[in-house]
């Protein structure tokens, strides 16, 4: 059983906000998502959800940046935080606690246990990881945030850990940060170190392609002869089978309002696909394999109707 929290005061960066309360220890899966801004959760929401939903799972998510350089595209939510965010100067004052308030109320939708916020400076957009990566960059405190991060997956004791996959086209925020959760993991002993995945999503264009080492960044190699492992959002239930997971994506996404073109992402991932890394220990695969088979299983009892219902009543298609 889960009952929404609101904390009552701000914690120190590093500390929890708890989102769920959990009433029951968790008996599943054990999962941790390192993201660098808010709204890259929404690539893993529906694994979450279902993780904590279905498999008695806990899950807990950890930002790196406060997200503040999200303020080109927030025209539409100007009037609704009557403020002008576009503006940058008042985008990047506001919008560290508008997109964590936003964060939030996403986590509460895949029912996430607790949030750490590290309270980096989201600078500028870049494909470059080296903006805050480089030793003289001066832009992140990477030393604090990867103590962070093994402090959190040593508490933690997680199962797996899910991160973006680092490709050169995508922005050098979304590589630097799992490059540094690879970085604190590898301090970890191997017995102690949870499995270590990154997600691309399928869309209508095709499915993603495994990522490349990253150039100059070893640790991005991924698990020799490993294939991906796909949870697939479009699994169908409720009546005829008309409901599936893009619907709770969506929800995650719609909470995100001050990032207008994040809303065009809905509905657009058909099928997540998650590639383990070379630095996860022995039997990762074998236990990412029988997460992700939990995860393909029925969450929802159907239900039958009768007439009253209306005439599309019965049920014509099998229901998950």
């Amino acid at each position: 059983m889960l009952a929404l929290a609101a904390c009552t005061s701000t914690p120190k960066p590093g500390q929890p906000w708890v989102v769920t309360q959990l009433e029951a220890p968790a008996t599943g899966p054990r999962v941790l998502g390192v993201y660098a801004h808010p709204d890259d959760e929404t690539s893993a929401a529906a694994i979450l959800y279902k993780t904590r939903a279905h498999l008695g799972g806990v899950c807990d998510l950890l930002l790196i940046t406060n997200g503040e350089g999200g303020f080109k595209y927030s025209t539409l939510a100007e009037d609704l935080y009557e403020a002008e965010l576009t503006d940058e100067s008042v985008g990047r004052a506001l919008l560290p606690e508008i997109r964590r308030d936003e964060f939030l109320e996403g986590c509460a939708l895949m029912q996430i246990r607790a949030a750490y916020f590290l309270e980096q400076t989201d600078h500028r957009y870049s494909t470059d990881p080296e903006e805050v990566l480089a030793s003289d960059a001066g832009v992140w405190d990477l030393d604090r945030i990867e103590d962070a991060l093994v402090e959190r997956m040593t508490l933690g004791r997680y199962d797996f850990i899910l991160t973006l996959a680092p490709t050169p086209q995508t922005h050098g925020h979304h590589q630097a940060a799992t490059i540094l959760a690879l970085r604190a993991a590898a301090r970890l002993p191997a017995d102690q170190r949870p499995a270590l995945l990154c997600a691309r999503q399928e869309t209508a264009d095709g499915a993603p392609d495994p990522p490349a080492i990253l150039a100059g960044y070893p640790e991005t190699a991924l698990a020799a002869g490993a294939p991906p492992l796909i949870f697939d959002r479009t699994q169908p239930f409720g009546h005829r089978g008309r409901l599936d997971y893009r619907v709770l994506v969506n929800w995650v996404i719609a909470a995100h309002k001050s990032q207008g073109t994040m809303q065009l992402a809905m509905s657009r991932g058909l099928r997540t696909h998650l590639f383990l890394f070379a630095l996860s220990p022995p039997g990762s695969a074998a236990a990412a394999e029988a997460w992700l088979a939990g995860l393909a299983q029925p969450q929802f009892t159907p239900r039958e109707y009768s007439s009253s219902a209306g005439t599309n009543a019965s049920s014509s298609t099998p229901i998950q």
